[in-house]
């Protein structure tokens, strides 16, 4: 299907419907799709033709849902900016892309002032505001543009998107993926979702959209619902929001959970009106999860992909977020699910042999929302796709009845000794004291045994970690290969981007810093 049909059939069926509010502007589903449409010749008003790359660097806002449809309605490629991402990884990712125009928020326009002469392959700046020298006003752009369709035909094997990853081992890849990958995601959306999804729903987007939150407002936005837009996270605004707005969906990744959790008023909002709360991204601890429920109420959904293979690949839905009763059922908590429907999941062994319960081997996905491969990167593409199958890199065990527990990407495995240890299993327990707020588990080189356990911790704000008790919670509750030898009390830990918790960058003695946050 042309990706513009889809896009334009909720402004035909919901016209008069509020599509998206950002801040204090409002627009239609009808407006929205006039504005797209604008912003789609204005584009090729400059030149681009299909297949040209175009970037986006800005935070949330409207302009990025006009921009990204836009970018589809042209047959054009988009390339998603992380936000937060350093100014030095934004300029690789441009050249390494061939980018060739780039719209950009106000707040990212001096950085790229900086390293303009060291992309000389993009000619096209649009800044969402202000004109000036060598910057095309976005306003401006749409204002001079007709609104109806434009006439470019896209077919399913062209390039929609270049997903890079997060980059927490090297140089960030470009996930390839095509028109038709983006439709079956959508697809199997729909096909597993766990409730009636209605244009009287309120999808609220907090985290990124340039990553599972706009996978999350795609299906809103296809049945006509109202999507509100906010520009960052803040347990304030999120809570308000939610009571004033009567919001009805949400995605938040763990350390918003987390903030959320920990918020001293979050009893004081009524929160009553969301049916469900997305997750994922990155691990959260059990503990914090129950915690969660407790608060928001059985409404959690939990999604599991990535930048190869978009969710969902794994789903763990409300049923089975059991929070009392017996132990195989509250052990779920910890799993990511079971596999989505429209997608091919095994757990196999380094012989490709599926494991049996409890053995643990890698997750390996097939299906049409996988990537094409990596842009201009075959060696990489060739270590992860072999025989039509996705290596995830993922180690996991799957139980009797078909649920999935990741142990560990296999980068982060330990081995001790001659033992493989999951760092993940000693994090959840370290996680359930009390006064831990984060933490993160690596091997360090040791002589005798080849690594052992180092654990960084970071507490709630206005409590103390006793190291004792953290290494007499692991001696009761771990074999004692596995129990942490070295604990780093730290202020905090370094993150990417997204959130992700930089395990390479602990592992460095040089991370800058680091004397300085060691308590």
């Amino acid at each position: 299907m042309n990706p513009a049909k889809l896009i334009t059939w909720p402004a035909r069926m919901y016209p008069d419907r509020i599509a998206i509010q950002c801040e204090e502007r409002r627009f239609t589903y009808l407006e929205i799709n006039r504005r797209i449409n604008k912003l789609a010749h204005g584009l090729i008003s400059l030149g681009l033709r299909r297949g040209d790359h175009v970037s986006l660097l800005m935070s949330n806002s409207s302009e990025y849902i006009e921009s990204r449809f836009a970018i589809a309605k042209c047959g054009l490629t988009m390339i998603r900016l992380n936000a937060r991402d350093a100014m030095e990884t934004q300029r690789y990712i441009l050249q390494h892309s061939e980018t060739i125009a780039i719209v950009v928020g106000e707040e990212f326009k001096s950085g790229l002032k900086e390293i303009k002469k060291r992309l000389p392959r993009l000619k096209y700046y649009i800044a969402l505001s202000g004109h000036e020298e060598d910057f095309i006003d976005y306003e401006t752009l749409l204002y001079t543009q007709p609104d109806h369709e434009p006439e470019v035909e896209v077919g399913p094997g062209n390039l929609d998107n270049i997903r890079y990853t997060s980059g927490t081992t090297g140089r960030p890849k470009g996930a390839m993926m095509t028109y038709q990958a983006m439709q079956t995601r959508l697809q199997n959306y729909f096909m597993n979702l766990d409730m009636v999804i209605t244009p009287d729903d309120i999808c609220l987007s907090v985290a990124p959209l340039t990553h599972a939150a706009g996978n999350i407002f795609m299906p809103y936005y296809f049945v006509g619902a109202k999507n509100i837009i906010l520009k960052g996270f803040n347990e304030l605004s999120v809570l308000k929001t939610i009571q004033e707005e009567k919001v009805t969906a949400l995605l938040l990744v763990p350390t918003m959970i987390n903030r959320l959790i920990e918020f001293p008023h979050v009893h004081d909002y009524d929160t009553s009106s969301l049916k469900r709360i997305f997750y994922g991204t990155s691990p959260i601890s059990p503990e914090k999860l129950k915690k969660a429920i407790q608060i928001f109420g059985p409404i959690f959904r939990q999604n599991y992909g990535m930048a190869e293979a978009m969710m969902p690949l794994i789903c763990l839905h409300p049923q089975d977020h059991v929070t009392q009763g017996k132990d195989v059922n509250l052990k779920r908590l910890s799993s990511v699910g079971r596999p989505a429907l429209g997608v091919e999941i095994r757990v196999v062994d380094k012989k490709r042999r599926e494991v049996a319960p409890g053995e643990i081997g890698e997750i390996i996905v097939r299906g049409e929302n996988m990537m094409k491969g990596y842009w201009k990167n075959k060696k990489e593409t060739a270590k992860i796709l072999k025989n039509g199958w996705l290596h995830t890199g993922d180690l996991a065990t799957v139980d009797d009845e078909g649920f999935i527990y990741i142990m560990d990407r296999k980068k982060d495995m330990i081995i001790s000794g001659g033992f493989n240890i999951y760092p993940k299993e000693i994090e959840n327990l370290i996680y359930s004291h009390p006064d831990v707020k984060e933490v993160a588990v690596i091997g360090v080189p040791d002589d005798e045994w080849g690594e052992s356990v180092k654990a960084f911790i970071v507490s709630h704000e206005g409590r103390t970690i006793d190291k004792e008790e953290i290494t007499e919670l692991c001696r009761n509750r771990l074999a004692s290969y596995k129990k942490p030898r070295y604990i780093d009390i730290l202020k905090d830990l370094p993150k990417n981007a997204v959130g992700k918790i930089m395990k390479d960058i602990l592992r460095k003695k040089e991370w800058e810093g680091y004397e300085r946050m060691v308590h």
